[in-house]
């Protein structure tokens, strides 16, 4: 038996361009946000529950970083597409 470990998805968007996806661990994921919401460079620091167009659960994060963190852009967010499945296999 093989076991597929479920990766989160991270979005990363400015105002200039969009960046290829990275596929992240839900660990490292759960690392990132819980550093973003102590970072005084975030703006903003959001997670939803929904479903995709399949009805698989899923965890939305959103990240907005405030204008100034990055330099030559003035908005930064970071999308993190997260199956619920991943945050609760043990």
């Amino acid at each position: 038996m093989t076991t597929t470990r479920l990766a989160a998805t991270l979005y990363t968007r400015s105002t200039d361009r969009d960046f290829p996806p990275e596929f992240l661990s839900a660990d490292t994921v759960r690392g990132l946000i819980r550093r973003a919401r102590k970072n005084t460079g975030v703006e903003a620091v959001h997670v939803y529950e929904c479903t995709d167009r399949t009805g698989t659960p899923l965890h939305i994060a959103y990240v907005r970083f405030a204008q100034g963190r990055w330099s030559n852009v003035t908005d930064v967010t970071d999308i993190y597409e997260i199956p619920t499945a991943a945050l609760t296999d043990l």
